[in-house]
């Protein structure tokens, strides 16, 4: 069965077929460098970020919802990394960080959105983290240290945004 949608767009799952294995491949990639301070480098550069955002841009929100729900749990039963507790958070930041960068696209705020979503994501998952401790660390040392270390990945996201945004062709009108 072939799910087709208006203006003779690929497939939801054929597009998010391709796509969800960039998403996961590309932050393996970025892992096999050595950490620093002990931290992963991924904390650094947030790769897991940056395909659902161009997924966003370029080919819908669905296409970048199945992204971001899938790639942490399939890289995680690939690579065994990351842990069991961080893996649940970062599926959930990665699908907060969707829709709240679909809804700053859709304003005066889309030239930042995907940072801003970053930072809302973070403060989202560690309000939660208070409800459900799938880690052992305190909600506010999450969240600052998480944005401490991010902030090159932060930059990164700023600069995937303003390319996206110029340079793919958007799906108005097609969330």
């Amino acid at each position: 069965m072939q799910i087709t949608l208006k203006n003779d767009h690929p497939s939801t799952l054929k597009t998010a077929g391709w796509v969800l294995p960039i998403a996961i491949i590309f932050p393996i990639i970025v892992h096999l460098a050595p950490p620093y301070n002990g931290i992963p480098i991924g904390a650094y550069l947030l790769p897991m970020f940056y395909i659902p955002f161009i997924a966003l841009v370029g080919y819908r929100l669905p296409v970048a919802l199945i992204v971001a729900a899938l790639a942490p749990t399939l890289n995680f039963l690939l690579t065994g990394n990351p842990q069991w507790g961080f893996m649940g958070i970062l599926t959930v930041e990665l699908v907060f960080f969707t829709l709240l960068a679909n809804v700053l696209l859709q304003g005066k705020l889309k030239w930042i959105a995907a940072p801003t979503a970053y930072i809302g994501t973070k403060i989202i998952s560690s309000t939660l983290l208070l409800l459900i401790p799938l880690i052992e660390t305190t909600p506010f040392l999450f969240l600052s240290s998480s944005l401490i270390n991010a902030t090159a990945g932060i930059l990164i996201l700023f600069v995937i945004n303003m390319v996206t945004l110029k340079y793919l062709p958007t799906q108005k009108g097609v969330n």
